[in-house]
């Protein structure tokens, strides 16, 4: 097991600060638990996990935006297949 020293501080933020890069995710708050997990296991950087609305077509969504502070971390998120695993 590799031990990650970043992990002896709180990785995760409560706030999407403006240097980490983001993406937006629809899911639930049950997804949403499995996914700060795989986040956890899997990536090495500080993250971020928050919600917010977009407006589509004059109505707004609420959405889940990720971010992460190093873009490696985004990259693997995303071809991982973490979201379309969770949809099932």
């Amino acid at each position: 097991m590799k031990i990650n020293p970043k992990n002896f501080y709180q990785r995760e933020l409560d706030i999407l600060p403006p240097h980490f890069i983001n993406t937006v995710v629809k899911t639930n708050e049950h997804n949403i638990e499995k996914i700060r997990q795989w986040i956890y296991e899997n990536c090495r950087g500080r993250y971020s996990i928050t919600s917010d609305v977009v407006i589509r077509n004059n109505e707004p969504k609420p959405v889940t935006v990720l971010g992460f502070e190093e873009p490696g971390d985004l990259t693997l998120f995303a071809l991982s297949g973490v979201t379309q695993n969770c949809e099932k």
